[in-house]
């Protein structure tokens, strides 16, 4: 960024160490606002630092040294590079100020009245380009950052000083005038009140290319003097406000918006760049020049640019004098320059003999790192004291060891550094001289090096010459080589050959453990444990150690969240500690604002890159320069990982698997797009082959089921889709780029790769797209999971792995999904997705999919639209796993009467729709009119299609299970056979439709009294499913709980009853209480466990018989009417065994326990016998009669007494 005209002077080169007394930065966006504040420095300079592309001016401010910086445009993508470059010329920055102009709102608080020309300093700023566009409008996502702690201290301290003595704005205005007389710049004048006027909420600017006092109408307008006394101000004598500013991408220009932004976030002020600065936890300054509506007034903006000027000098002259150690260098902290500070005087540098001396001195001399231990690094016991042993040991013996190295990998924020740190102070006795170098660039690596050669008096002016030198000291040194980190960098050239002693390396990249010496010393750094993460945070959230008990658990809930990554619990506990919200509350608002908690920075402890993302955005920052054709491919499927979940992947599976659908539907493998949709309907219906254990074979044949080259067009092009042959070779070379900056794990099934990411890393991958970016993102991982659907086995066999990743990629936001894209293509990628959901029986997350559909379609659920069918279609069968089968009618009842209107009577669209509708009369008990319904569709299909088509075997199969619904069984058994044999034949042993069959017609035989032949075959369907089939998915559930019910036929009890117990276990965790699965379980356990009791009771285990009773009767009032007979013969039953029981306690003398009983047992036959049934009678009789013998009981004790 070079200076404007009338800025720069003769531009110096600074050493590093005038670099080093520079501690205030300020940033001046605009050269306007850039004027006042050059007029404001003594002795200015002009600065320019190699590897900088930044060009400053530097002054002094009463004793602070100052260095100003000006932007090439205005904007939020205009800061991050030029503040990276200022904090990494002037590494002992302490505070940044950005001061310039700005758009207010003239009225706030309790009737506070802001002009022109008044100041604005920000208590915090809030982001205003974080949410998402819905119908409604733009709904803002909360994201807020605040200056630093000393920043805050400072401008509250100014701020009581102004209230009892006034500021100095006035004084410091003339002082600016006076200096800018001599200078190209206009003189910043008050304007005075004549010129501000507030013009009415609504009234817009007439002409953009003319003045508001040349075309807008000054009677819609206010003068300061209407607005009353608190508008008031004499020349010169702005005020200082203080609240939120609001920062974002563009410019507030209407007063409508300023004025909901301000009901919003309660903002004061709007500008364009803080937002892209807070990382820096910079202080915002802003003269108002506007009041951010239509009416944008360019005459105020030099006097605003001065006051906000005139503020900031104000500001840094209260502002402690900063202490400057002696022999300071950019690169320590000032606690560290006095060790070793004789150095200097122990030699000439330029005197060889110097070195000589440097030999022969023993003891610790050197201490050249630059880093403070972070006061809340927890844990990593076991790591430190191994390695320390290590390093001690290399030490010993002979005067000149080989040298040692250490290499210690991992993923960024894991604490890499700062377990070096902590070796380093625990061995710092053990060497002559302990030395770090960032490795992270080369420049830095070389300032780094020539810095260690300059300490040591050696004469170098290249990274290899400083080398050389530290490789000629005899004595004993540790090298800390950090951040090694670019794959791309050969680091052994970072290793002084013969170097005495211990190297220490840290990188993300798990390739250089090739550097250790002894290979042992390679050391993989994974998360914290579980006591580590929990007092890290503790500490961190500033809890009383007295006090941590407490919070064990909320701690523990964190940590699980965090996967223990150790500076995402340091940024928790900062975030816990400013009162934000309590340990408990964490995880909920994670949930909710993720994004903003993971850039949270603490003002303590800060870690070199202060935040989670910053870490990992630090490895994609390499990526991001490279031209090469890997990285490109590395970035673009990084954010395509960010769409899927961060468990593992089948990922060269997913790829080979789209080529080949790609190949498919590929323009170059069909004449044009018409043909090529007709290949794709010529093998789909919209049926689905279903037996009441909820397996299907669904297929739509409606257009928004139906991909196109447009869909293989947006595949990433590191999938070759035009290619002859399938190639892995990009996509390995991607992910093994990602694997070496530990963005990804890496593993090799089958020969295959598969990856998974950290839940941080991935949150990270999606949090870093803007919305157009996510978009694109989505598209391509959309486009190529839909296409690689053309092979069905695939996903039976590896859809389990998918499922969370299928989820992940259907929980975007709609408008994230669509964008500006044609819907039918978007939708064809999501029913697509939908169908998945389905055979993998996701019901809650395909009901909340389309939920969102409706919503952003602007459709109603209950009345079907033709155009969007295949919807409705995912729709009613969702409805029916989800018990609502009545609703699945209606909706499946105007299906069929579209396509009735519209279709031939052998269509085979209008049979698929037929044969659903029939299946969810089936569902709904209308089992003549599903009979009626599905012979009609299976004799035109065994017309018209082939005996092993999917769409015919799939009708005869439901046909058969109303068969037997309908109690015509043989019939259903002798179709059965049939559609079981066909598919015996042509299907594998694991596929969910030859399984649903052999399922139908276990149960057939079943009924049909072939117990044994019904045992056989659904053992076999159950034993392929536990092995296929997650122990969740309602498929196998299913078939388990059929299988319980024939184990109790045959008298198998006891196996009936620890499998039904099982089914009952995980339904009750996936399903509602009211579900049909659930409940129709639950009666059965209920059922099974009533029997079991009345066995226990006549074997004489009367306790267990009671109990077990008791748990009957506790399922049964849940899942059955109070009236039911199931629920009254359980009670019955209960109110006998307690009957007797009490009997048998009170004659054993435990007569309070047998009044409890008999009580209860009075009280259920009240409820369930009429007042003249024997057992009633039986029941009431012993009750009186134990309370008589009670009585009389306790008349003789007190008698007695």
């Amino acid at each position: 960024m070079s200076l404007p005209a009338g800025f720069a002077g003769d531009v110096v080169r600074p050493s590093n160490s005038e670099r080093a007394k520079y501690t205030i930065g300020w940033i001046a966006p605009m050269p306007i606002e850039l004027a006042p504040a050059r007029a404001l420095l003594d002795h200015v300079t002009t600065l320019h630092v190699a590897n900088d592309s930044n060009i400053y001016l530097a002054g002094r401010i009463g004793d602070h040294h100052v260095v100003m910086v000006t932007l090439d445009r205005i904007g939020l993508s205009a800061i991050p590079s030029v503040a990276a470059g200022m904090y990494a010329s002037f590494r002992n920055l302490k505070h940044l100020l950005l001061v310039g102009l700005g758009g207010g709102i003239p009225e706030y608080a309790h009737g506070e009245q802001m002009v022109l020309g008044d100041v604005v300093v920000s208590s915090q700023v809030e982001h205003l380009d974080c949410g998402r566009r819905t119908p409604n409008g733009f709904e803002y996502t909360r994201q807020t950052y605040w200056p630093s702690e000393a920043l805050l201290k400072a401008v509250n301290t100014l701020r009581s000083t102004h209230s009892l003595q006034g500021n100095r704005i006035r004084e410091t205005l003339h002082e600016i005038r006076q200096k800018l007389q001599r200078s190209i710049w206009e003189n910043p004048e008050d304007l005075g009140p004549d010129a501000d006027r507030l013009f009415d909420p609504g009234y817009h600017h007439r002409d953009d290319a003319a003045l508001c006092e040349d075309c807008c109408d000054p009677g819609r307008s206010k003068s300061r003097e209407k607005r009353g006394p608190k508008a008031h101000r004499e020349t010169d004598s702005p005020r200082v406000h203080y609240g939120p500013i609001g920062s974002g991408n563009s410019l507030v220009v209407g007063s409508k918006e300023r004025e909901n932004l301000y009901k919003e976030f309660r903002t004061i002020c709007f500008e364009m760049e803080a937002a892209a600065l807070m990382e820096y936890r910079c202080l915002v300054i802003r003269g108002i020049s506007d009041y951010s509506d239509c009416h944008k007034n360019k005459e105020w903006q030099p006097y605003a640019a001065a006051t906000a000027a005139a503020y900031g000098h104000e500001l840094i002259m209260s502002l402690p004098a900063p202490v400057h150690a002696v022999n300071y260098n950019p690169y320590q902290t000032p606690a560290m320059n006095n060790e070793g500070s004789s150095t200097s005087r122990d030699w000439d540098p330029v005197d060889t003999a110097g070195l000589h001396r440097l030999n022969s001195k023993t003891g610790h001399v050197h201490w050249t790192v630059y880093r403070s231990r972070n006061p809340l690094f927890t844990g990593r016991d076991d790591i430190l004291r191994a390695l320390e042993a290590k390093i001690r040991d290399a030490v010993k013996g002979p005067s000149n060891p080989d040298q040692c190295s250490i290499v210690i990998s991992g993923m960024g924020g894991q604490g890499k550094s700062e377990i070096c740190l902590q070796l380093a102070y625990r061995v710092r006795q053990s060497f002559w001289g302990v030395f770090w170098v960032d490795v992270s660039a080369t420049s830095l690596a070389k300032n780094d090096f020539l810095n260690i050669a300059k300490k040591l008096g050696i004469h170098a002016e290249s990274t290899e010459e400083a080398q050389q030198g530290l490789a000629n000291v005899k004595q004993s040194c540790l090298l800390v080589l950090d951040n090694a980190d670019d794959p791309n960098v050969d680091y052994q050239c970072y290793f002084p050959a013969g170097l005495s002693g211990v190297v220490l390396l840290t990188s993300r990249n798990a390739e250089c453990h090739r550097y250790a010496n002894p290979p042992e010393l390679a050391l993989e750094l994974e998360g914290l444990s579980q006591s580590d993460a929990r007092e890290i945070l503790l500490h961190a959230t500033n809890t009383p150690r007295e006090q941590w008990h407490t919070f064990q658990d909320a701690a523990q809930e964190v940590a699980t969240l965090l996967q223990s990554h150790a500076l995402a619990l340091v940024q928790a506990g900062a975030y816990i500690s400013r009162a934000h919200c309590t340990i408990a509350e964490y995880p909920r608002v994670f949930n909710r604002q993720r994004k903003q908690l993971l850039k949270f920075r603490p003002t303590q402890a800060k870690s070199r890159y202060g935040d989670v993302y910053t870490t990992f955005e630090a490895s994609a920052a390499f990526l991001q320069l490279s031209q090469e054709e890997a990285a490109k491919d590395a970035l673009q499927l990084l954010s395509m990982l960010g769409i899927f979940a961060a468990s593992q992947l089948p990922l060269q599976r997913l790829f080979e698997e789209g080529w080949k659908g790609a190949q498919r539907m590929f323009p170059s493998n069909s004449s044009d797009d018409e043909s090529n949709r007709s290949d794709n309907k010529s093998n789909s219906s919209d049926d689905r082959s279903k037996s009441n254990d909820d397996e299907s074979n669904s297929n739509d044949d409606d257009e928004l089921y139906v991909l196109t080259p447009w869909h293989v067009s947006h595949i990433p092009p590191l999938l070759h889709a035009d290619a002859d042959a399938w190639d892995p070779f990009r996509l390995i070379e991607a992910v093994q780029l990602l694997k070496s900056f530990s963005l990804v794990s890496v593993c090799t099934d089958d020969k295959l790769l598969s990856v998974s990411m950290h839940p941080l890393t991935n949150a990270w991958a999606l949090d870093r797209l803007d919305p157009a970016a996510k978009h694109n993102a989505w598209l391509a991982t959309g486009c190529l999971v839909a296409v690689s659907l053309h092979d069905d086995g695939f996903w039976s066999k590896l859809g389990w792995q998918f499922q969370p990743h299928l989820r992940a990629l259907t929980s975007l936001d709609t408008d994230v999904m669509f964008a500006s894209e044609p819907p039918t293509e978007i939708l064809s990628i999501i029913t697509k997705c939908g169908k998945l959901l389905y055979g993998m029986r996701d019901d809650a997350k395909l009901k909340e999919l389309i939920d969102n559909l409706m919503v952003y379609l602007n459709l109603d659920p209950l009345i079907v639209n033709a155009r969007w069918l295949p919807m409705y279609n995912l729709l009613g069968w969702n409805l029916i796993n989800n018990g609502k089968s009545k609703e699945a009618a209606s909706l499946w009842e105007q299906v069929v009467q579209i396509k009735e209107q519209t279709l031939a009577k052998d269509h085979q669209d209008r049979l698929a729709s037929q044969h659903n509708l029939a299946y969810t009369y089936l569902e709904n008990r209308q089992v003549e009119n599903a009979v009626s319904l599905l012979e009609k569709v299976v004799q035109i299909r065994e017309q018209t299609l082939a005996e092993d088509h999917p769409d015919r075997l799939g009708s005869q199969h439901e046909l058969a299970s109303a068969y037997r619904e309908n109690g015509q069984v043989k019939r259903s058994i002798s179709l059965l056979e049939q559609v079981v044999q066909i598919r015996e034949r042509t299907l594998a042993k694991n596929h969910p439709d030859r399984l649903a069959s052999q399922h139908e017609l276990a149960r057939a035989y079943q009924v049909n009294g072939q117990v044994e032949r019904a045992l056989s075959l659904l053992e076999q369907v159950v034993q392929i499913k536990e092995r296929t089939l997650a122990k969740d998915h309602p498929n196998r559930l299913v078939s388990q709980h059929n299988l319980a019910t024939m184990f109790w036929d045959i008298g198998r009890r006891e196996d009936a009853l620890q499998l039904m117990k099982h089914v009952v276990k995980i339904r009750r965790k996936v399903l509602d209480e009211c579900h049909p699965g659930r409940t129709d379980s639950e009666r059965w356990l209920a059922l099974f466990e009533h029997q079991m009791a009345i066995d226990l009771w006549e074997v004489g285990r009367r306790d267990d018989a009671l109990q077990l009773i008791k748990h009957v009767v506790e399922i049964e009032k849940k899942v059955l009417d109070k009236c039911h007979p199931d629920l009254t013969l359980s009670e019955k039953q209960l109110a006998f065994f307690e009957h007797e029981i009490a009997i048998d306690l009170w004659e054993v003398g435990r007569r309070e326990d047998a009044l409890q009983l008999i009580e209860q047992a009075v009280e259920i036959r009240r409820k369930v016998l009429d007042e003249s049934d024997p057992n009633r009678i039986k029941s009431q009789k012993r009750l009186e009669s134990f309370k008589n013998e009670m009585l009389k009981s306790t008349a003789a004790e007190s008698r007695e007494t």
